[in-house]
């Protein structure tokens, strides 16, 4: 991607692929998640329902897109809900077995809490119905306190893979027989730095530029770190760093 002038310029080298029939399960469905699922349907890749991936095989690649409902479920008998989950994670338990067992390749872009299950666990990455081989994990959070136990540390642009031996638990070389190959860029916009600019631009331009000219502006106060010496409303959270406590 990075050899790319721009995304145009991607999606056209994206034409000439030829794909066997991987299924390819992309968690989250906000910005970073619908990014990936744009980028999957311009290589040509079908996306299918979360049920279908499941119950049926495909001669061709294919793809489902996840939301929390299909990767969580409540503690107990109460039934899912959405803003629960998001209030609560702690309440919610891993429900991505299935999907473990189907998949040949996952995408992580999902916002993690870390009071929220992880989608598996090592133990169950080394068993023998763990399918997935190939993990890129947008969202990389660092383990053990992330949503992905194999991502051990963040990669680079210029390196951008690493193996994890599911029976050790360990980093090894990638593109070996039983290693799970690793995909953890944690500046995946800057293989784009053209398109990633534009993008911030016009954001900036329309969404931020205009509250400098507010009397008061709810965004730029949420987002003022410290004025005046003392630190913002929002961010009192760092007064031991502050301090020099911590």
């Amino acid at each position: 991607m990075k050899d790319f002038r721009d995304y145009a310029e991607a999606r056209a080298a994206y034409r000439e692929l030829s794909l066997p029939a991987v299924k390819i399960v992309l968690t989250g469905t906000g910005r970073v998640g619908n990014g990936a699922a744009e980028v999957l349907r311009d290589m040509g890749i079908r996306q299918v329902e979360p049920e279908d991936f499941l119950e049926k095989d495909y001669a061709e690649a294919v793809f489902t897109q996840l939301g929390p409902e299909h990767y969580v479920q409540p503690r107990g008998d109460h039934a899912f809900d959405m803003q629960d989950f998001f209030d609560h994670p702690g309440r919610y338990e891993n429900a991505f077995q299935p999907y473990s067992r189907r998949a040949d390749i996952m995408i992580n872009g999902i916002f993690w809490d870390k009071r929220a299950p992880a989608f598996f666990s090592r133990e169950e990455m080394a068993d023998a119905d763990f399918r997935i081989r190939v993990i890129a994990d947008v969202t990389c959070d660092i383990a053990p306190e992330s949503s992905i136990p194999a991502t051990l540390r963040a990669t680079t642009i210029a390196d951008p893979i690493f193996g994890f031996d599911p029976q050790s638990g360990d980093e090894t070389q990638p593109h070996q027989e039983n290693v799970i190959d690793m995909m953890t860029i944690d500046n995946l916009p800057s293989e784009l730095p053209r398109d990633a600019s534009q993008a911030f631009g016009d954001m900036f331009l329309q969404h931020v530029l205009p509250e400098f000219f507010k009397p008061e502006s709810q965004m730029l106060e949420r987002a003022t770190i410290a004025q005046g010496g003392k630190l913002g409303r929002h961010f009192q959270y760092l007064a031991d760093y502050v301090a020099g406590n911590t």
